[in-house]
């Protein structure tokens, strides 16, 4: 590099130390090179390469006497002094630590890094894609790695700051532009696209007390599954085994609504809700909504009952004082109706007696004084139904607890042990914790 009739800017002795007065430039000018008449080769204009050992012994049996366990190849410092005081701005590592891979050089098993920055503070590495072009990135990263612990780009944070954050700053709030492919973050993947894991045990092997594999907030919503054009599911959960944290036992929800949950048709799309288990409702009401011939919505409210039955409804007439009437064959076979089932009777005309005089599976017998047409109601438990009377409904054990039918009035139920608050004391969100998200363990019981 000494002479270099190419370098121009600076003197071309290297290194050039005085640089008080100009900053040094290493420029290398191979246009302005072939215009006057200088050989120049085609290649990179700047080759570094360092050649290290970690082993005791050189090749032949010398004794090293400069084994390097973390050899680096460039170091560069971007340093301030202000009153005597040094301060590191900035600082870049290239080609640092061992690279694994004996095909290398390095250490089997040890992990090298090629590029490290360093902002003291500031951005360590900070990637700029200029111009409108559709395929630059500001950063890209690619591992050829098939391990799955592995990434083409990997952010690690401690004390409470942010792993990997991705913001879009080109239509601020407020700016009236509505742009629906704005992204922030986007993954795309085979099977997975974003993948969020929160971590089960802290760093020192203690139990995480909570964590969530994805947070979502936003204006219009924190998280949004499927866009209503591509096919599958929008939002799946699965929930996980009984964890217990900070002394609590906790219920493995596979989703969990704090606040109005609405399911609504929109464009095409039927609200229906499919529920394959019990369904279960703490609050007061339980209603269907209808439209008034005046246009308001008006609240009609279900029948409950300490017991899970079935029933259906009809009419039938005695004649000559009999009437055969027979239970519909899909009800009986959905109920698996018995003998034993319940049968209501109301006459729709004069009549001194109106009863039910035999039941079969298949039908039974109503008798009376007149000829008269009468209304019933057939009630049946579900066949095989084990539950009692008002069972006790324990959250999260995904069905209420049965309990055994007694025919002496149930003894009174014994009062409830205090709690104790030292077990349930909890030390309070973190202070960078975000506003308006309930703190564990309101979040998770």
């Amino acid at each position: 590099m000494n002479n270099d009739p190419l370098l121009v800017g600076t003197d071309s002795v290297f290194p050039n130390q005085n640089s008080s007065s100009a900053p040094t430039v290493w420029e290398e000018d191979l246009v302005e090179a072939a215009q006057q008449g200088i050989p120049a080769g085609r290649g990179p204009m700047l080759t570094l390469t360092k050649v290290s050992t970690n082993d005791q012994f050189l090749p032949g049996g010398a004794f090293n006497p400069a084994p390097e366990p973390a050899p680096q190849c460039v170091i560069v410092n971007n340093i301030r002094t202000t009153g005597g005081a040094s301060q590191r701005l900035s600082a870049s590592v290239i080609a640092a630590g061992l690279v694994g891979g004996q095909f290398v050089g390095g250490v089997p098993g040890a992990r090298g890094m090629g590029a490290v920055g360093i902002g003291a503070p500031g951005d360590g590495v900070r990637g700029l894609s200029v111009g409108d072009g559709p395929s630059g990135h500001g950063v890209f990263g690619l591992t050829q790695s098939r391990s799955s612990t592995d990434a083409g780009v990997c952010g690690e944070a401690v004390t409470g700051a942010r792993a990997v954050l991705g913001r879009h700053t080109g239509f601020p709030p407020g700016s009236g532009t509505l742009n629906l492919v704005t992204q922030a973050v986007r993954g795309e993947g085979g099977t997975l696209g974003v993948c969020g894991e929160g971590r089960t045990v802290n760093p020192d092997g203690t139990p995480a007390v909570a964590s969530w594999g994805v947070f979502g907030k936003g204006v219009t919503a924190g998280v949004q599954g499927g866009d209503g054009r591509t096919g599958g599911i929008g939002v799946i959960g699965v929930s996980g085994p009984a964890f217990v944290s900070g002394g609590l036992p906790f219920t493995p929800w596979a989703g969990r609504f704090d606040g109005p949950v609405r399911v609504r048709s929109v464009a095409g799309a039927v609200g229906d809700l499919s529920v394959d288990g019990s369904l279960f409702v703490s609050g007061p009401t339980k209603a269907s909504v209808l439209t008034h011939p005046d246009g308001s919505q008006r609240v009609m409210h279900t029948v409950e009952a300490p017991e899970r039955w079935f029933e259906d409804i009809g009419r039938a007439r005695l004649r000559r004082g009999v009437a055969q009437v027979e239970i519909d064959p899909d009800f009986a076979a959905v109920t698996g109706i018995g003998d034993d089932y319940h049968v209501f009777l109301t006459a729709e005309g004069p009549s001194d007696q109106l009863f039910v005089a035999e039941r079969t599976p298949t039908g039974f017998e109503v008798r009376g004084t007149s000829d008269i047409p009468f209304s019933y109601r057939v009630m049946t438990k579900r066949a095989g139904d084990r539950t009692g009377r008002l069972e006790v409904f324990e959250p999260g054990a995904g069905s209420a607890r049965p309990t055994a039918e007694q025919s002496a009035p149930a003894a009174d139920a014994p009062e409830a042990p205090p709690e104790d608050d030292a077990v349930r004391a909890d030390p309070g969100p973190p202070a960078d914790w975000p506003d308006g998200v309930p703190w564990p363990p309101e979040v998770l019981r």
